[in-house]
């Protein structure tokens, strides 16, 4: 192997600048109508509240891409964030798993590919489009594999 891609969907970064074109307008307008008004602590809360939440949304949304892996390589794993993380220092692999409430049907969460420094990546399944080929490969990988329920 001389470099595995790991293919993302951008889906995701779209929806989050859809949710914006909602979220921000609305509550910048929430929040000058409060203001206009007086004050009035219902608009400025809401508006506070609107723009609060995307925020988190937005935070959440980049936090786990930068985490997420971006190729494997001969030498190391490396992050959307430029982080590079050598395979001489792999702890183990963890898959997080959910169990469907009612059908009790196992899926991946999110894999984290852990190292000795306290570090990890993610490989999140239904961003990757190439992920039966990169599952392949992280479950050769030399190192302790749990799966854990979350």
């Amino acid at each position: 192997m001389n470099r595995l891609e790991v293919k993302t969907s951008k889906l995701q970064f779209i929806l989050v600048v859809l949710l914006g074109f909602f979220f921000v307008p609305i509550g910048l307008l929430l929040l000058v109508n409060g203001v206009l008004k007086g004050f009035q602590l219902v608009p400025l809360v809401i508006g506070f509240m609107c723009l609060i939440m995307y925020g988190v949304v937005f935070w959440l949304v980049l936090r786990a891409y930068l985490k997420s892996v971006k190729y494997f390589s001969d030498e190391a794993l490396v992050c959307n964030n430029g982080k590079s993380y050598a395979w001489a220092d792999l702890s183990r692999v963890v898959n997080q798993i959910r169990l469907h409430r009612i059908t009790s049907v196992k899926t991946i969460w999110r894999t984290e590919i852990q190292f000795k420094n306290g570090e990890s990546a993610w490989l999140i399944p239904v961003k990757i489009s190439n992920f039966p080929e990169v599952q392949e490969f992280v479950s050769k990988l030399p190192c302790e594999h749990t799966e854990v329920r979350v």
